[in-house]
């Protein structure tokens, strides 16, 4: 048996065809390499950034819905009804055509209160349906 000095003095030699070509493939393959890693550095900082800019964004978020608790909070309870339910007097919602004009006002008729639907009884309903069919007939001549 060798002893391990001896084999590490010991030099092999092998022999390349071309080696020219060996090292331009050698050279071209570091320099592929070369350029994934560049590459993977910029996806790198890409990531981080994107990852820093959700961060803000999750903080903004969080600073505006606390905004917008207090703002709910500091603000009145109110019960606010839809706009087109609740009627507005017509001195309000008319402006007077030139501002020299003396503001008039204008009598407001008094709203009539409709008295609440009685339910029809079984000879009123058969007599609409009779009136509803009659003229139905009359659209067909």
């Amino acid at each position: 048996m060798v002893s391990l000095k001896e084999s590490h003095n010991e030099l092999f030699f092998v022999q390349l065809k071309e080696p020219s070509e060996i090292r331009r493939s050698v050279l071209e393959t570091l320099r592929d390499i070369l350029e994934l890693l560049h590459k993977f550095e910029k996806f790198k900082s890409a990531r981080q950034e994107k990852l820093d800019k959700v961060q803000k964004l999750k903080s903004m978020v969080r600073s505006t819905n606390k905004l917008f608790g207090d703002l709910k909070a500091k603000l009145p309870q109110m019960n606010i009804k839809i706009a087109a339910s609740v009627p507005t007097p017509k001195s309000l919602v008319e402006a007077p055509a030139q501002g020299k004009q003396p503001l008039q006002k204008k009598k407001e008729k008094p709203v009539a209160q409709k008295a609440p639907k009685r339910e029809m009884t079984e000879v009123e309903k058969l007599e609409s349906e009779l009136s509803a069919i009659e003229s139905k007939l009359k659209n067909l001549n």
